[in-house]
């Protein structure tokens, strides 16, 4: 059985790097809050208009047409898939919002958190064939970014919990501090219910209950636990 981990460590880019990165992050953003003002747009259109009413607004990845020589040269300066990446990211938040997940895509500032999305085309995971001993092996990799025209380097970052490579990361900064975050699919042994079942039946009471905890859900309090814990 895969069960879905996240890990969230520090990286320490170079001057040039920090450039680099933070011009992606805000290409990706202005791709994202494009697809925001578009749809808003397009709705707007559908409101005022009698004969647009039926019409539904476009859904989709496109972003072409944001791209100009003359209004977004900058856009041409990073890799294409930085801005499909915005387009995707932006598709991801209205997919939740129609499934009642989330609110419609709001526009992303251009102040506090700042984060950028790469796919696989754009880093690789190269194994040192290092290892770290703590509570358990820490596999080494360098961690190179960017395409052979748009190329960064090794972007330097230290694991302080076990990984697996991931499909996609995601580097962000705050506060003046960088990192590199990823979900990876992690292998677990499932127990049959039968052995579980004859596992619990063979203790006792008193061991059953030092080894429960019981929850209670709520609105206000989305969890409290019969410890008094609330979360």
């Amino acid at each position: 059985m895969a069960l879905s981990s996240g890990v969230k460590f520090r990286c320490y880019p170079t001057e040039n790097q920090k450039r680099v990165l933070s011009q992606w992050m805000g290409c990706q953003r202005l791709i994202y809050n494009a697809k925001v003002e578009e749809d808003r747009y397009f709705r707007t259109v559908s409101r005022k208009a009698l004969a647009l009413v039926d019409l539904q607004p476009p859904v989709d990845q496109q972003y072409a047409q944001f791209k100009s020589k003359e209004l977004t040269p900058y856009l041409y300066e990073v890799p294409s898939q930085i801005l499909r990446n915005g387009a995707t990211r932006f598709m991801q938040a209205y997919s939740r919002c129609f499934k009642g997940l989330a609110l419609r895509p709001a526009f992303k500032k251009k102040y506090g958190k700042q984060s950028v999305w790469l796919t696989g085309e754009l880093f690789k995971f190269v194994a040192t064939g290092k290892s770290k001993k703590k509570s358990r092996s820490i596999y080494d990799h360098k961690l190179v970014i960017g395409t052979k025209k748009h190329a960064l380097g090794e972007l330097m970052f230290k694991a302080s919990d076990e990984y697996s490579v991931p499909s996609t990361i995601t580097i962000s900064k705050e506060a003046g501090k960088w990192f590199v975050s990823f979900s990876y699919e992690k292998a677990i042994a499932v127990v049959p219910e039968e052995d579980l079942l004859s596992h619990y039946a063979s203790m006792g009471v008193e061991s059953l209950i030092s080894i429960t905890q019981g929850n209670d859900r709520g609105t206000v309090i989305p969890v409290a636990t019969d410890a008094g814990d609330a979360y």
